[in-house]
């Protein structure tokens, strides 16, 4: 019997939403895989054994991830923060290392550049740069997965529409699929002060969506 699988889009919000769900649910799991780079596994482990403190984690993060840690860090810190209370065993991070997917997100924003400027789209290009994760799972295992072409059988723990970069598949991508994640890089990303306050731009604007509640909320946890 596989594992449990749970799905959360990669912004502030989701983390947060998903780390509730973790500790409300009481899972402890044996083991919970992380859609993080390789580099922070023996850190984690070591952070959820109460041999070091969070500071310590975050600042090996910046060491490790650079000028990129400052975004990703926040949106994982709501999730990093609650893992000592939900009694996990033991942390497996399942995503290459952290040179490669800083590679692998730069080509995918050049390539969103080229689309923006001068409009042709390449799908194959698309295809090579878009790769998968495969994430095995087993009985008594929690993993948290960013799309649901990584797990196709995962629990939603969001239930609202996941952003654009979260719906990008390397096996069924189009030219309506990339038009919609450019414009959100550059209409919504590149005009928020965050992954979040774009996100929830855009389900307003592009989904018809209205959410006072998200809004509290966010303004609450960037406190």
């Amino acid at each position: 019997m596989s594992g449990v699988v749970l799905l959360s889009p990669r912004i502030r919000l989701g983390r947060f939403k998903l780390a509730n769900k973790l500790l409300e649910e009481e899972l402890s799991p044996e083991v919970l895989q992380l859609p993080y780079p390789k580099e922070l596994e023996r850190v984690l482990n070591l952070y959820v054994k109460g041999v070091l403190g969070v500071h310590r984690v975050f600042e090996y993060v910046r060491e490790v991830l650079g000028e990129f840690a400052s975004s990703w860090l926040w949106i994982e810190e709501p999730l990093i923060l609650s893992l000592p209370r939900i009694g996990v065993k033991r942390i497996l991070c399942y995503l290459r290392d952290a040179a490669d997917a800083i590679a692998n997100a730069s080509q995918l924003v050049s390539l969103a550049f080229r689309v923006r400027v001068g409009g042709k789209i390449n799908l194959e290009e698309w295809r090579k740069t878009l790769t998968d994760s495969y994430v095995e799972t087993r009985e008594g295992w929690v993993t948290v997965a960013n799309s649901f072409k990584v797990a196709p059988r995962a629990v939603d723990t969001w239930g609202l529409p996941y952003p654009p970069p979260e719906r990008l598949d390397p096996d069924n991508i189009t030219e309506e699929d990339v038009r919609e994640y450019v414009e959100y890089i550059f209409n919504y990303i590149v005009n928020s002060r965050n992954v979040d306050e774009a996100y929830l731009r855009w389900l307003n604007e592009k989904k018809g969506l209205q959410t006072p509640e998200l809004w509290r909320l966010l303004r609450l946890i960037s406190q």
